[in-house]
């Protein structure tokens, strides 16, 4: 499938990739019926987001069909029509119990999705913590 990915600051690329696969029971696949490019996207195109990790599909705004979700996954089943939260968070830590999701401790939490690991400028996505 094709995604628009970070190679490097200023440099932006359309690459192939093979469809994403659950890695936590946590995980939902979603298969991405629209995005939307976030000035966020931006900000990393022009290097102001160290936290971005070269190679990565961008993009953390979108909407889709749940396509697979794992065993611990209660809100979302396979079908579902979705949107995608812009962060993620596990709902346990500190910030998440205070409202400050962004800022959730859990590695796949606040703004992963489309900084961290790959995001929603593409055809299917993981989204972790999908609860």
């Amino acid at each position: 499938m094709l995604a628009y990915t970070y190679i490097e600051k200023g440099k932006f690329a359309l690459v192939e990739k093979p469809k994403p696969t659950m890695i936590e029971p946590t995980d939902a696949i979603v298969r991405v019926t629209m995005s939307s490019i976030c000035t966020n996207d931006l900000h990393i195109k022009h290097g102001s987001v160290p936290r971005a990790v070269p190679g990565i599909t961008v993009g953390h705004e979108m909407v889709g069909v749940v396509e697979e979700v794992g065993a611990e996954v209660t809100r979302v089943k396979s079908g579902d029509r979705v949107t995608v939260n812009v962060e993620t968070f596990c709902g346990e830590c500190f910030f998440c119990k205070n409202g400050f999701v962004n800022n959730c401790t859990d590695p796949n939490g606040g703004w992963a999705l489309g900084c961290r690991i790959d995001g929603g400028q593409t055809e299917y996505v993981r989204v972790p913590l999908a609860n």
